[in-house]
């Protein structure tokens, strides 16, 4: 089995212990919210496991703090909006997420909807990458 397949492997056994529902064809592209029913709750449960699971610090939050980082003084959101270049940046970091579902001005607390599995496969492997040990 690959790393990749492993990765994948372990953040589905993850999403199907959090959601308490047998998923036995959980895709990459699922979407957390819309596809596989979750709700901001098992959001967090989802990070604990996955964090338990792989021996890392898992934060969403992340992507926007290097988003902003990219940006330098430019501003990521324009009252609680995402602007036109936060998106080229989020789209870059994100390129999981098909081409026009993150826009300008879209709301921040619409991107957690964004998230498919492959995001959180992302950001365990940008954990392990870079050193990201558990809290």
């Amino acid at each position: 089995m690959s790393d990749e397949e492993a990765l994948f492997a372990g953040v589905c056994d993850c999403i199907r212990q959090t959601l308490e529902k047998d998923l036995p064809d959980i895709q990459p592209s699922d979407r957390l919210i819309a596809d596989l029913g979750a709700d901001s709750l098992d959001f967090l449960d989802l990070i604990f496991r996955l964090e338990q699971k792989f021996g890392v610090s898992v934060n969403p939050r992340d992507i926007e703090r290097r988003t902003q980082a990219l940006l330098g003084d430019e501003p990521v959101l324009v009252e609680g909006c995402y602007t036109a270049r936060a998106v080229e940046e989020l789209q870059k970091a994100l390129p999981e997420i098909p081409a026009g579902e993150l826009y300008p001005d879209m709301p921040a607390a619409r991107l957690a909807a964004s998230f498919r599995v492959k995001t959180f496969m992302n950001l365990v492997a940008f954990a392990q990458t870079n050193g990201g040990g558990a809290a």
